[in-house]
């Protein structure tokens, strides 16, 4: 039997959880300021830079579009050579701040590589419906309503319910971003739904949903929204392998540190962030001056805030440079 995201996080609890992320960065274990780095083999170029398949990429909702939708996108930006989505996010975005920034991303059809960039953006304000589970210690009154598997739903809310089970258990998952009001983790009715088709909402037959031994309150809404829409252009790059991985690199590799004038101490921060050990450089606040050259010479510093302007964790993600021997790919870390 194939265990679900949601159901593994039940059986690991808080022992299985520490367990899981055993060895990786939490904000309590680092300095105000860490600059971490690995070394960037871009000798062939692939993902997150190059997308074979872009129908892979998913939608920023709980519930993916339909791969026939992407198609149907990608068929008109090739053909085209542009195209206006919503909430699709064929560009990748990198963390910078309490911001993001695209990152190179190209795409191979047929043999040939493109170059994809965002050619405008917009938010726009929608009124969606909104479908969302919380888990309840008590069990439901004898009169309510509660559902169990089989579901005996459409399609369509077959794969909201799921993803709203899902929802319960993923909490902050940084891929969505914080939760809108009350920790709720919703599922949104977005564009590619059909909500008026829909038996949840705006009020399902069932009050209550069991699920593996456990109980979920029905909780429907319907809000404005922030909506993203990007119009995509594309550039032809070329047929051959070579001469793509050429062109990738130039647009991937930011800055030339190797024969930059950074004074010595700089150079040991930097030097600290990509060897084995300690595979990272970290200062408590303020930055000291040799922190300070190296972050502009990485491209950060004119972004960075004093840490008193942040009440949260920001990374400042994927700057990509040229040193010493060979590329390496950087990021800082802002722990308040």
């Amino acid at each position: 039997m194939t265990c679900s995201r949601r159901r593994a996080l039940q059986l690991l609890g808080a022992a299985g959880a520490t367990a899981a992320t055993a060895g990786c960065l939490s904000p309590g274990s680092l300095d105000s300021y860490a600059l971490i780095a690995d070394e960037l083999d871009l000798s062939s170029i692939g993902r997150p830079y190059l997308w074979p398949d872009p129908t892979e990429i998913d939608a920023v909702t709980r519930v993916d579009f339909a791969t026939e939708t992407k198609t149907a996108h990608l068929s008109e930006l090739f053909e085209t050579g542009s195209v206006t989505v919503q909430q699709w996010p064929l560009v990748g975005r990198d963390a910078w701040g309490t911001e993001t920034r695209p990152s190179p991303t190209f795409l191979e059809r047929d043999g040939t590589f493109y170059e994809v960039r965002i050619e405008s953006e917009r938010s726009l304000e929608r009124e969606r419906w909104h479908f969302a589970l919380e888990r309840v210690d008590e069990t439901p009154p004898d009169d309510a309503t509660v559902a169990q598997p089989p579901f005996d739903l459409s399609d369509q809310d077959e794969r909201v319910l799921d993803a709203a089970l899902d929802a319960v258990y993923a909490g902050n998952d940084g891929f969505l971003g914080d939760p809108e009001f009350d920790e709720l983790q919703t599922v949104e009715f977005h564009h590619e739904l059909d909500a008026e088709a829909s038996d949840l909402v705006p009020s399902p037959a069932f009050e209550f949903v069991e699920y593996e031994d456990e109980y979920f309150r029905v909780i429907t809404e319907r809000r404005t929204v922030e909506v993203p829409e990007w119009t995509y252009a594309i550039t032809e790059i070329s047929d051959t392998r070579s001469e793509f991985t050429a062109h990738a690199r130039e647009k991937i590799v930011e800055r030339d540190l190797a024969s930059s004038e950074l004074s010595e101490s700089a150079r040991q921060v930097l030097d600290d962030a990509i060897a084995e050990d300690p595979r990272r450089y970290e200062e408590g606040a303020p930055p000291s001056e040799k922190l300070d050259e190296a972050l502009g010479a990485l491209g950060i510093a004119e972004d960075l805030e004093p840490i008193a302007n942040y009440d949260d964790r920001v990374d400042f993600r994927n700057v990509v440079v040229e040193y010493r021997d060979g590329v390496y790919r950087f990021d800082l870390i802002v722990t308040p």
